[in-house]
């Protein structure tokens, strides 16, 4: 999933979508909503698919723990490159 892409497209719909007339301020607290909506849901996936491992790795705990640190390094980079669109 290319987030940046995504974001982009969505801006450029509610850019469309909203009225000329609508102030400027409106419109980035808008985008700003929509921005945190996007790493707030990218946030709430990674935390279903790390419980996910850990239910399904039982006994392999250490697979788990291993499997959690790389989804937390892409969570981070994530949630830096949503930042960065800023």
């Amino acid at each position: 999933m290319n987030l940046e892409k995504l974001s982009k497209r969505v801006t450029q719909e509610l850019d469309t979508a909203l009225a000329d007339d609508f102030p400027a301020a409106e419109r980035e607290a808008i985008l700003d909503i929509l921005r945190r909506a996007m790493v707030d849901s990218a946030s709430r996936t990674h935390r279903d698919m790390k419980e996910t491992a850990i239910v399904c790795c039982g006994p392999e705990a250490d697979l788990a723990h291993k499997i959690q640190e790389k989804m937390d390094e892409k969570r981070s980079l994530l949630i830096a490159n949503l930042m960065g669109m800023r």
